[in-house]
């Protein structure tokens, strides 16, 4: 049988990249995101009595969505402190932290204080009632600006999911560039944009529901990011040889 023979020193590159410690966490992360979304889908499905407390506000999911939020926050502290202060833990802190703050509503139903009312109704209790807020401004000047700025939130999610995958798909087969250390980044932000697409523009629960899921899978996206940057060692300079 016929084998193929690599040149010396050119090792197999798709081989390398998947024993690299970033190829695992990503792979590692789409498959929890997989299994989550599917178990979601079918427990709302097969479950219809536990619908409710699987998928409304407040619910399972969302919790579920919190406390991954938290875990990234204090994965990246744990992180710092361990390795000391990096741009991307520092980062992936802040945004767990944000959105930590945004799915429990700034802590308004822990503690029981009133948010201020929101243009339109509801009340200004999350980052996400600021889009919100924008759609509805734009809606009562022009429907159309209003549409116009829902599907540009909604390009913008899909394109940076899109490159994403495409960039962690490269990295399984072996290639690398100067963002592979920061494509579950990018996937998180896809993966909110398209949660933040729901929630601005549409009130049916079905939506709802997908809206929730689509924020666990970005948490756990984020706490897979924290990982990455936690586990792989960091780049040091080699020396120069005359």
């Amino acid at each position: 049988m016929a084998q193929t023979v690599l040149p010396a020193g050119r090792p197999d590159q798709a081989a390398i990249g998947w024993r690299e410690p970033a190829t695992v966490i990503w792979i590692t992360a789409l498959g929890v995101v997989g299994i989550v979304t599917v178990a979601s889908a079918l427990g709302a499905v097969l479950y219809p009595g536990i619908r409710p407390q699987l998928l409304q506000e407040d619910g399972i999911v969302e919790t579920a969505s919190a406390l991954t939020f938290l875990l990234a926050v204090l994965g990246s502290i744990y992180a710092m402190m361990r390795r000391g202060p990096s741009f991307p833990l520092v980062l992936a802190g802040l945004i767990g932290f944000a959105e930590l703050m945004d799915e429990i509503s700034f802590g308004s139903r822990i503690f029981g204080f009133e948010p201020p009312p929101l243009y339109g109704g509801g009340e200004l209790d999350g980052f996400h009632d600021l889009l919100i807020l924008v759609y509805r401004l734009a809606r009562d000047l022009n429907p159309e600006l209003a549409w116009l700025w829902v599907g540009a939130l909604f390009a913008g999610s899909v394109i940076v999911a899109l490159f994403a995958l495409s960039q962690i798909w490269k990295g399984i087969r072996g290639g690398t560039t100067r963002l592979s250390n920061h494509v579950l980044l990018f996937l998180h932000f896809g993966f909110i944009g398209l949660a933040q697409v729901i929630d601005v523009s549409t009130s049916s629960h079905v939506m709802a529901a997908m809206e929730e899921v689509f924020e666990l899978d970005a948490a756990i996206v984020l706490v897979a990011y924290v990982a990455q940057q936690a586990l792989v060692p960091r780049q040091r300079s080699q020396p120069v040889v005359p």
